[in-house]
């Protein structure tokens, strides 16, 4: 595996390093969330793929995955699990980071043990998992979800954080690409 670097007009050196980047996501802020981390690792000079878990039939044919999920009630949602589990074996053999999309408001709610990600970081092996701020619109939610947000009072708008995703994605990138420079796939 050789790496297509970033860096200038013509800067560049072998085939691209493949890079999934994978998500489960009800409303929609975790898949922006996903697109952002992919454009970020875009510019480190990666190929990327963002996709929902629901679409991605595997992940032999890439040599890094980013898994994230929005959470509810401080779970993943059970796509990704499913799809970590699926997968745990093939994603053990390759970098892997998981994010999570889910606190909101100002302080964010809940701040402490808003995720337990910890079976999916032993079964992925993942380097790292970071938790980022969500987005609640409540014209997106169903009357369940609106009941209990409203019971719990939790703050309507949009918390992501975009210079904190581009900062841990541009982490990522310098990652991979120092790993494979070291490795020798670089030529």
């Amino acid at each position: 595996m050789t790496v297509r670097l970033a860096g200038g007009a013509g800067h560049e050196r072998g085939t691209e390093m493949k890079v999934l980047v994978v998500f489960a996501s009800r409303h929609g802020a975790t898949a922006g969330i996903a697109a952002a981390i992919g454009d970020a690792l875009r510019e480190s000079g990666l190929e990327v793929t963002v996709m929902p878990v629901e679409d991605v039939a595997g992940v032999s044919r890439f040599d890094a995955v980013v898994l994230g999920s929005a959470v509810y009630m401080g779970h993943w949602l059970k796509p990704a699990r499913l799809f970590a589990m699926r997968e745990a074996r093939s994603l053990s053999e390759r970098p892997v980071w998981l994010f999570s999309s889910g606190p909101v408001g100002d302080p964010l709610t809940p701040a402490e043990h808003a995720v337990d990600v910890s079976d999916t970081l032993r079964l992925t092996g993942a380097r790292e998992h970071h938790l980022f701020a969500g987005e609640l619109d409540r014209e997106r939610l169903g009357v369940l979800e609106k009941t209990i947000v409203s019971a719990l009072r939790v703050p309507a708008g949009d918390f992501r954080d975009w210079a904190e995703v581009r900062a841990w994605s541009a982490g990522i990138g310098a990652a991979l690409l120092e790993e494979a420079v070291h490795a020798g796939r670089v030529g």
